[in-house]
């Protein structure tokens, strides 16, 4: 037991497991699965985070179903040895997985034309979902209920310590089937809640006879709806207390929301930390015996000594923590809690890459890349070297630190008076603080290592000849353009200068930001094609501030490359607050207090008046002119980050870890 958080570290026994702390890993979906079974690279990312100390891993979700199926699917015998190879290679260090089995319900996955639901309710869900689904058949329901049995069997099999059924979000079947939002049935499987509740207890039952008494079987449910003609708080109690009368069901995992509501799915860092464990201490207010699991934007140790210890759950739920940090359990078991790498919980690295790229973390570039990066990959320099780097933004740190721990001396040089980049300027955007955390840990790392910094310090090209060095890495970044990028032909075609983008109302975002410029009332901000957190938080910054405030965006809507999740409360929040949203749209000339603007399909032009202030919330452009001032004129030299092409957070880290492991 760890004298640091002796709750978070006393081990749980649930009959014949026991689990060696409260550290847990639920489910989640990162699509590294294939052809239903779990790869290498899936054994991988779990494997890493049992070296990392955590306790108990729920393994994503698991289809019943061979014809309604996930990336991962156990309705077929033929799968079991890659989930035998999988499980073999956790409990190697320690840590216990249980197997998360179910339904996707009215969901559907790339190349899926078909699933079932309880009612034939269309599920718009990114682009990607959102074909009317076939409604169960009662013959089909028992077959769903005899899988879910015979699959639980093949969990066991396996060699999970445990089977976990899924009953989430309206949205998966028996979610579906248990709210009123999605089952619009009227035979005995709708209408009352005793019939919704009906399949619950069936495949309870047919999960609890495949497995014996002796296995340990869970259930995740929601603590509430959060949807209109869903469950509320009171419902789910009573559905979790009436599971937990069966005496079949071990614990109980508590989240929330559905597909209606997806920010309350994977809360992003527009909510609070900790949002879903009050849900979490109601239902176990209910549940007797039965364990309870909170979730839900836990990612600090204090926090879930706290939950434990006042007695809201029995273990604390700290995913996407441990995407971040897979060591957060053994840290904070040692009481490293300074080291722990933070979730800022921004959802572009996991969340926001799911369907459009690899599973991924901003602040952790070994995530699904475990065995080049991941623990104990990193191998001392054969030959140290000395190495100048100039930027301290995200890029820079993170090179530094790798470059460091690898035995290079490491000189670091920021023109600015802090370090953190363009970070610290994004993190003073409306619900962007929690950004910090980033160059925040960096810099902590850099200390501990004792790398030579030197702040408010502009490298020339003649400094970066004269210097001793080895090595010369170039982490400059961006800066905001005041002309927009035309190399979208959809976007701007015709209109490649902005005139009047250089008078003194029309501010960049830095010159808001970082600069702190006073604006007037009446304000514009033109987002160019951008359709990220720049313009959106920039205009609800100036909402809280009492300006009156349009955004203009060449979009079809507001933050276009915001996934559902981090876009919808996003919306419901800046709309209520008089925001007006101009799409298509974008600006043609300024002229004093008038704005020219036009409409990138119909070229129609307006003129919007009494302006006071324009903010460009522009694409940047790479600091590109100190690498050519000594491209050639140094021996080794290199660049990261936006000075190479302006990106993410995540793209500049990944650069600088890339990088220092091949120097």
């Amino acid at each position: 037991m760890s004298t640091h958080f002796p709750h978070l570290f006393t081990p749980l026994k649930i009959k014949n497991l026991t689990i060696r702390n409260r550290v847990l890993m639920t489910a989640h979906g990162t699509l590294m699965g294939a052809c239903g079974y779990p790869t290498e690279q899936l054994t991988n990312y779990y494997v890493e985070k049992a070296k990392g100390g955590c306790g108990l891993l729920i393994s994503e979700f698991a289809s019943i179903h061979p014809g309604y199926g996930n990336v991962l699917n156990l309705s077929n015998e033929d799968n079991i040895p890659a989930f035998q190879a999988m499980t073999k290679a956790v409990h190697e260090h320690g840590a216990a997985i249980i197997q998360q089995i179910g339904h996707i319900g009215r969901q559907r996955l790339p190349g899926q034309r078909l699933t079932w639901a309880p009612s034939p309710m269309p599920l718009p869900f990114f682009d990607l979902i959102g074909l009317t689904p076939k409604e169960i058949e009662i013959e089909e329901i028992h077959e769903a209920v005899e899988m879910w049995g015979k699959v639980a069997g093949y969990v066991k099999q396996s060699g999970f310590d445990g089977v976990e059924i899924h009953s989430l979000y309206g949205n998966y079947l028996l979610g579906g089937f248990l709210s009123p939002y999605s089952n619009k049935r009227t035979d005995e499987y709708g209408g009352s809640f005793e019939n919704r509740m009906r399949i619950i207890y069936e495949v309870i039952d047919s999960v609890r006879n495949s497995v014996g008494d002796d296995y340990v079987v869970g259930i995740q449910i929601n603590g509430d709806d959060f949807t209109p003609g869903g469950l509320d708080f009171e419902d789910w109690q009573e559905v979790a207390r009436l599971i937990a009368e069966t005496g079949k069901i071990d614990y109980i995992t508590v989240k929330a929301g559905t597909y209606w509501t997806p920010n309350m799915v994977v809360p992003d860092n527009q909510h609070p930390l900790g949002l879903w464990v009050p849900l979490a201490s109601g239902i176990k207010e209910v549940v007797g015996d039965t364990l309870v699991f909170a979730v839900g934007r836990i990612n600090d140790p204090v926090f879930g000594e706290n939950i434990l210890a006042d007695g809201h759950a029995d273990m604390v739920g700290v995913t996407r923590g441990q995407v971040a940090d897979p060591e957060f359990a053994n840290k904070a078991r040692d009481g490293r809690v300074e080291d722990i790498r933070p979730c800022v919980a921004c959802n572009d690295g996991c969340w926001g890459m799911i369907y459009g790229g690899h599973f991924s973390c901003t602040h952790n570039p070994a995530v699904s890349k475990e065995t080049e990066l991941g623990i104990g990959t990193l191998a001392t320099a054969a030959q140290p070297k000395k190495v100048m780097v100039v930027g301290g933004g995200p890029g820079g740190l993170k090179f530094a630190e790798i470059a460091a721990r690898r035995g290079h001396k490491v000189m670091l040089y920021e023109k600015r008076s802090r370090l953190g980049g363009q970070v610290n300027i994004a993190s003073k955007g409306a619900g962007r603080a929690e950004l910090e955390g980033i160059p925040r840990y960096l810099i902590l790392q850099l200390e501990q290592l004792g790398v030579d910094i030197h702040l408010n310090t502009e490298v020339t090209p003649e400094m970066i000849q004269q210097a001793d060095v080895d090595t010369v890495v170039l982490a400059n970044g961006s800066t905001p353009r005041r002309i927009s990028f035309t190399g979208i032909p959809f976007y701007d075609p015709e209109n490649p200068d902005t005139p009047g983008v250089d008078q003194e109302n029309v501010l960049t975002s830095w010159d808001l930001l970082e600069d702190e410029r006073e604006v007037g009332q009446k304000v514009i901000v033109a987002d160019d094609g951008q359709g990220h957190w720049k313009g959106v938080s920039i205009a609800e910054m100036l909402l809280d501030q009492g300006k009156e405030v349009e955004l203009l965006t060449p979009h079809d809507r507001l933050g276009h490359d915001l996934t559902a999740e981090r876009r919808m409360p996003m919306l419901k929040r800046i709309l209520k607050k008089g925001l007006t949203v101009t799409p298509y749209t974008m600006i043609k000339e300024i002229e004093g207090n008038a704005v020219s603007v036009y409409n990138i399909h119909s070229r129609c032009e307006r003129t919007i008046e009494d302006v006071d202030n324009v903010v460009l919330a522009y694409y940047h452009k790479a600091n590109d002119e100190l690498y050519n001032a000594v491209k050639g004129k140094v021996a080794d030299l290199h660049r990261i980050g936006d000075c190479l092409a302006p990106r993410m957070i995540g793209d500049a880290i990944r650069d600088g870890e890339t990088l220092a492991r091949k120097l």
